[in-house]
């Protein structure tokens, strides 16, 4: 981005993405370049517990 736009598109603390246009709420922000990384949230499940092993004893 450059400088006139910084200037044009002053930060107001508020960034969220319009899922629709892509420009930010707060500011009015055109949408960037889509980034090359992109990261994806993995959960954790809790191990399910082996029938016939004490669950109190470690493994």
């Amino acid at each position: 981005m450059n400088e006139d736009q910084e200037s044009r598109y002053q930060c107001v603390g508020i960034c969220m993405t319009d899922p629709d246009s892509g420009y930010c709420l707060g500011c009015g922000r055109p949408p960037e370049d889509s980034p090359t990384v992109v990261a994806e949230i993995a959960v954790p499940t809790p191990e399910a517990p082996h029938p016939g092993r004490d669950p109190d004893t470690p493994a």
